[in-house]
């Protein structure tokens, strides 16, 4: 199995932050009182953003475990976390700290009340021990809200490639067996047939396991059952189209059913089929263009940073502006592009500046 570049999928990784970044950025607005409910879905998908960037997560993660099972015939664990250690934890610590100064610390002298509603040492070691989504949701953590996902992605690495090293001969079954029972998990947990305090089920309802297997079962099919897929229906045209329609339609109208558990499902199924498609060669979808690709290659970056300087621009607005004298749509607008054009200089430069000295590291473990 040759290793190679899988085109668009940079691209992909930025509209899935692009739809996280304007989510937030309208509630922001919302909070201001810029703007009310809008009607319009796609300041709404911000959740349905991050659930494509977990398709996307196991997708790659299971191919990349499965180019290492077929040329290697083994699995080193102690490379994956060393590659994972390096990629994910800079910017999940600086955002840490970063949240930790300036809503324990700073808020509370500029504001003289308290922002945490929790002791400090036990949310900082709900962080440090990477279940921020725990964090997220019993408590109030502000900027640091977005680091509930890196924790659901954290916990799936755990236990995902050690399983996939355990299960080498069976990985299809391993992969079909798992979808299975975390979505049973899932639908338990999201309809509460426990139970559970309110606070505890929204954390289950971050659990979302389900999306990162049904990128695994396509990478799978990617890595051993490419030129059957390449033959089959759904990679033509038509199902491409069909696909890429729905999910348009998704994302900016919204289907009346688009919050109910089964849909999700099936958008994991449309994520992943959009994903293994951008990479054939018969592709209707063609994103291997420049500006996206960079956008992607910084999306985490993006997503990790666009909350505090979404946090800033609304300080900035309630302490200096009277948003109220101007007008809710210039506002909305002028207020969405600096949330993002001072997001993608700032990713930018962690990127260039402080990402890319550990990715150097990480490709030692490639």
């Amino acid at each position: 199995m040759s290793i190679d570049y899988l085109k668009g999928l940079n691209s992909l990784r930025f509209f899935a932050a692009f739809f996280v970044i304007i989510s937030h950025g309208q509630m922001s607005l919302r909070n201001l009182g810029v703007v009310g409910e809008q009607p319009y879905a796609i300041f709404e998908r911000g959740g349905d953003g991050v659930e494509f960037f977990f398709t996307l997560s196991g997708f790659l993660i299971t191919y990349l475990l499965i180019r290492e099972l077929e040329s290697r015939k083994d699995i080193s664990l102690k490379k994956f976390y060393l590659r994972r250690v390096f990629r994910i934890w800079p910017l999940y610590f600086l955002i840490v700290a970063i949240g930790f100064i300036f809503l324990g610390v700073v808020y509370p002298r500029i504001t003289h009340e308290s922002f945490f509603n929790f002791k400090i040492v036990d949310g900082l070691a709900l962080f440090l021990f990477f279940v921020p989504n725990i964090a997220t949701s019993l408590y109030a953590t502000g900027l640091m809200y977005p680091l509930w996902s890196i924790g659901v992605e954290e916990q799936y690495y755990l236990f995902w490639a050690p399983c996939i090293k355990l299960f080498r001969g069976n990985v299809l079954p391993f992969i079909l067996f798992f979808l299975i029972i975390s979505y049973a998990f899932y639908f338990v947990g999201y309809n509460n047939y426990f139970n559970v305090d309110e606070r505890w089920l929204k954390f289950f309802k971050t659990l979302k396991f389900y999306a990162m297997a049904m990128g695994g079962l396509f990478a799978y099919i990617y890595a051993y059952k490419k030129a059957w897929f390449e033959r089959s229906v759904f990679s033509t045209s038509i199902v491409q189209a069909i696909v890429l329609g729905i999910l348009v339609y998704h994302f900016f109208i919204g289907f009346p059913f688009s919050w109910m558990l089964w849909f999700h499902l099936i958008l994991s199924v449309l994520f992943a089929l959009v994903i293994i498609n951008v990479i054939l060669p018969r592709s209707i979808i063609k994103l291997e263009i420049q500006p996206f690709t960079y956008l992607g290659v910084i999306s985490y970056g993006l997503y990790m940073y666009h909350m505090s300087v979404d946090y800033f621009l609304r300080f900035f607005c309630m302490k200096y502006l009277k948003v109220g004298l101007f007008n809710s749509n210039v506002v909305a607008i002028v207020y969405q592009v600096c949330l993002f054009g001072m997001t993608i200089l700032i990713a930018g430069l962690s990127y260039k500046y402080l990402e890319s000295y550990f990715l150097r590291l990480k490709q030692k473990f490639a």
